[in-house]
């Protein structure tokens, strides 16, 4: 092997930066003015309530800003974050229940509802199959429960693109 300095990372371990297509770095800050900026809907009702509360809105910033690269995703970061948490941000909102319904309607807010099979018009009719709950479809396969929302869905559409290109680990 070779004792190229241009090979040795830091600590000592070997790198093929230049045609790993691995990317490494730090995000620049990305906050809730940023998410609500793109979408506003997520931020305070008519009322001046937040529609998701500040403590979960963050947490939902914090998982997206671990689990999205900036060095990866480039001018589409920012886009890519605000996929990622409004994606989480509907599934919290779809399990929302008033504390004082009793348990059967938080066990029912919780619940997944699988992905829409029909839908109709006339006096308003929605089916769901819960089969489909949490599991893959064969167009986004490897995505988890992302395709259960619009967001989701179009994470995962630039999520592809971004992840396109060859791959080499030593």
């Amino acid at each position: 092997m070779s004792t190229d300095p241009s090979f040795v990372d830091a600590n000592g371990f070997f790198v093929f930066a230049s045609g790993s297509n691995l990317r490494t770095g730090s995000n620049p800050p990305y906050a809730t003015t940023d998410f609500l900026a793109f979408y506003p809907q997520f931020g305070n009702n008519a009322q001046g309530n937040p529609v998701v509360p500040a403590s979960v809105l963050a947490s939902f910033i914090t998982m997206a800003n671990a689990t999205l690269q900036e060095a990866r995703w480039r001018s589409m970061w920012a886009m890519a974050m605000g996929f990622y948490v409004a994606h989480f941000c509907t599934l919290y909102l779809q399990s929302m229940a008033d504390p004082n319904s009793g348990a059967a309607a938080v066990f029912e807010a919780g619940r997944a509802q699988g992905v829409i099979v029909s839908k109709s018009v006339g006096d308003v009719s929605v089916n769901y199959d819960p089969n489909l709950a949490g599991r893959d479809t064969p167009t986004m396969a490897g995505w988890g429960a992302f395709h259960l929302t619009v967001y989701g869905q179009q994470l995962i559409t630039f999520g592809r693109l971004v992840g396109k290109g060859g791959m080499y680990v030593y």
